[in-house]
C-alpha cells in the first residue's frame, strides 16, 4: 500500500481540536505526503454547507474549513474516474449478491478509489466497506503497526509507469 485515502469520518475528526485523541496521534504519525482525499469527501463537505440556511452564521467558517481543506491536498485529491465506477459498479454488485443489501454508494465508491490507487482507506465505517476487499484501517480502533505502507514506483496520482 502506497498511502492513505481519508473517509470524511476521518477528515471530521481531525478537524475537530477535541477529536479522539488516538485519530489525532496516528494523523501526527503519518507522512503527510502520503494523505489522500478523494473528490467525495469534497462533494459531502459541499452537501453539509449547502444544506444550510444561506444567512447561517457557520456558513463562512465551513467555506474557509472547505477551501482550506483543497488547498492542503492540492495534488493529494483523487477523482472519480471509470475505473473507479466499473469497479464500484463490481463492488456494489458483488456485495448485493453475497448479503442481500444495496451497499452505501459513497463508501464503496472510497473503497473503490483505494483499490485502485492502492491505498489503505481510513475509516470508521467498516461495516459498510467490509466485503469491497479495500485493504481498511479504523484509525479508532486498529493497531497501525499492522499496516505496512510501501515506496511507490508511480510519479504522480494515477501514474502507473516507472520512474
Amino acid at each position: 500500500m502506497i498511502g492513505w485515502l481519508l473517509d470524511t469520518n476521518v477528515v471530521a475528526e481531525l478537524a475537530n481540536p477535541h477529536g479522539t485523541v488516538r485519530v489525532h496521534a496516528w494523523a501526527a504519525a503519518q507522512d503527510e505526503r502520503r494523505l489522500y482525499l478523494s473528490i467525495l469527501t469534497l462533494g459531502e463537505y459541499e452537501k453539509g454547507l449547502h444544506n444550510l440556511p444561506e444567512d447561517s452564521p457557520i456558513r463562512p467558517r465551513i467555506e474557509g474549513a472547505l477551501a482550506a481543506l483543497e488547498a492542503r491536498f492540492a495534488g493529494r485529491l483523487l477523482p472519480v474516474n471509470d475505473a473507479v465506477v466499473r469497479r464500484w459498479g463490481a463492488i456494489s454488485g458483488a456485495v448485493k449478491r453475497a448479503t442481500g443489501q444495496t451497499p452505501p454508494v459513497i463508501d464503496t465508491m472510497l473503497a473503490a478509489i483505494a483499490l485502485e490507487h492502492d491505498m489503505y482507506l481510513a475509516t470508521r465505517n467498516i461495516r459498510d466497506v467490509q466485503h469491497s476487499d479495500a485493504a481498511l484501517f479504523n484509525p479508532w480502533t486498529d493497531d497501525p503497526a499492522s499496516c505496512r505502507l510501501r515506496k511507490t514506483a508511480r510519479t504522480g496520482i494515477g501514474a502507473r509507469r516507472p520512474r
